[in-house]
């Protein structure tokens, strides 16, 4: 669900080059041991009205709902007295915001620190609920002080999932940044599990969905750094050098400078250029729209931005696993072709199909060579990876068998088994028996065919069939009949499956060799 809170008139600065950004706020920039640091917020506030006032539009994604909700409740429980608190907060912030003791600004939140002993949070919904809303009245407040109005959109993985969703986002953050309102994004982990999502990604989504040129992280470091000890500052880095950097993950917030990488890199293939540099620095915004500022650390846009049609694929869609190709399916996704099962060499992740998913390089996984929506569940592109196409018939033949003719089948289908002339699963033998009688090398050619086959692919594939219980034969069959109906009812028709003999007719051999992994229409690679 998208959420706004308030879309109010404000004027357009006119005569001025316009820029749009994306800053990230991370909730280690704005940690301290009181709460929320709310020098680094009213120092932010101020540095994005002068960037406004100077014609730029801005949109932040912000974290520190939890934070502050977990305070808030610390306190004097859910409830109580939290309204009184948090007013005294606000008053103190705003009669503050213009002057530099910044030590005063950050006094406030102290009462909110936890009694010795008392009741801890132990989960994110319910800070993330109290949160949400003191946080953006802070933000209101402070921005209210230096002339802005403020409009709050929450982002849950169901819009990143959606895009319609998206690309209702996407339009209502031009309208609003277009507006000179400052757009305040945050994940909403009131509804989210904490696992679903983060920030970090939440912003690359925002950044691809609004058109952005580039995206700040900002993060309580002043750049990415190869080493633990902060001495080799990395500069400027290409896509790939970007997940190519192994950091370890540091600060309070979720995802950690490996995190920041890896979305700045999918960003950037989306052409969105990202800086990340530190929160605390006075004039970073000013200098983060500055193509020509040494700054941070920078991760050069791979091309121009996506078209409109391809930016939910492209950039915004929830990845929920990856796909490692070889160089052969790169060359022919570069040709305008699709991603053919031989060319897939490894599946990460459990997704069913119509999940969107990356493509990477096998032997370089930190080459990001686009995205796309799956035409088969992980599980069977895992069973059918890097097969040729009488391979994946016979994978197919002996699969339909085990299930309709296996211990697990209907009634119909041991009538079927039976006419057929082929031996029934007698009930009082073990599950393992009756499958292994069907996957007789001396009875099936397509057992044969599989199991000798030249590919160390083919024999996994047939080690792997013999080793699924009924149940998930069952799961599999199904999972196949519903994401690939026409090539099912080929094999299904025909009936050689169960004598162990693929179909040979023109059409069914066709329906084979056109098994895709991923949806032709869905494909976004790119540039390389």
């Amino acid at each position: 669900m998208i959420i706004c809170e308030a879309l109010c008139r404000a004027h357009t600065v006119r005569g001025y080059s316009v820029t749009r950004q994306v800053i990230k706020l991370g909730s280690s920039s704005i940690a301290s041991r009181d709460g929320l640091a709310l020098d680094v917020i009213a120092g932010l506030v101020s540095q994005i009205a002068s960037a406004q006032r100077a014609g730029h539009e801005i949109i932040l994604v912000t974290s520190g709902a939890a934070r502050l909700g977990s305070r808030l409740l610390a306190f004097e429980g859910p409830t109580a007295g939290a309204g009184l608190a948090l007013h005294a907060l606000i008053g103190s912030v705003r009669s503050a915001v213009d002057t530099t003791d910044y030590e005063r600004l950050a006094a406030t939140l102290r009462r909110f620190e936890a009694p010795e002993g008392g009741p801890q949070a132990v989960a994110t919904a319910l800070p993330s609920a109290v949160g949400q809303p003191a946080l953006m009245a802070l933000y209101r407040q402070l921005a209210a002080a230096v002339g802005v109005e403020v409009c709050q959109i929450l982002v849950s993985r169901s819009d990143l999932e959606s895009a319609r969703a998206m690309g209702d986002l996407g339009q209502l953050l031009r309208e609003a940044s277009g507006r000179g309102l400052l757009p305040i994004v945050n994940g909403n982990d009131a509804t989210d599990p904490l696992s679903a999502l983060d920030n970090d990604q939440v912003a690359v989504a925002v950044a691809v969905a609004a058109g952005a040129s580039r995206l700040l992280f900002l993060t309580d470091v002043r750049a990415a750094y190869r080493d633990a000890s902060l001495s080799e500052r990395l500069h400027r880095l290409t896509p790939a050098q970007a997940r190519a950097v192994r950091v370890t993950n540091g600060g309070s917030g979720r995802g950690g400078m490996g995190s920041k990488l890896s979305a700045a890199a999918r960003a950037a293939c989306c052409g969105v250029e990202c800086v990340i540099g530190s929160a605390r620095e006075s004039d970073v915004v000013s200098r983060s729209l500055n193509p020509r500022a040494r700054m941070g650390t920078v991760v050069r846009a791979a091309a121009a931005q996506l078209e409109p049609g391809r930016r939910w694929i492209g950039g915004m869609a929830y990845s929920a696993g990856s796909l490692y190709v070889n160089r052969a399916a790169e060359d022919s996704l570069r040709t305008g072709s699709t991603l053919f099962l031989s060319g897939l060499k490894r599946v990460d992740g459990d997704f069913a199909a119509g999940a969107v998913v990356e493509l990477l390089d096998v032997r370089h996984p930190e080459r990001l060579l686009g995205r796309g929506s799956v035409a088969l569940p992980s599980a069977i592109l895992r069973l059918l990876r890097a097969l040729s196409p009488q391979d994946v018939a016979c994978v197919i033949s002996i699969l339909l068998r085990l299930r309709y003719a296996g211990p697990g089948a209907s009634s119909t289908a041991l009538t079927h088994q039976a006419d057929a002339g082929l031996p029934t699963a007698d009930a009082h033998h073990e599950p393992t028996d009756a499958q292994a009688s069907l996957l007789d090398t001396d009875s099936y050619k397509d057992c044969r065919e599989l199991a000798a086959g030249t590919s160390r692919a083919s024999q996994e594939a047939f080690a792997h069939l013999a080793s699924l219980s009924p149940e998930r034969i069952t799961e599999l069959a199904d999972s196949l009949l519903l994401a690939q109906p026409q090539l099912c009812t080929a094999f299904l028709l025909d009936r050689g499956f169960l004598h162990g003999q693929v179909p040979t007719d023109r059409g069914a051999t066709r329906v084979v060799r056109n098994i895709h992994a991923v949806h032709r229409e869905s494909l976004v690679v790119y540039p390389g």
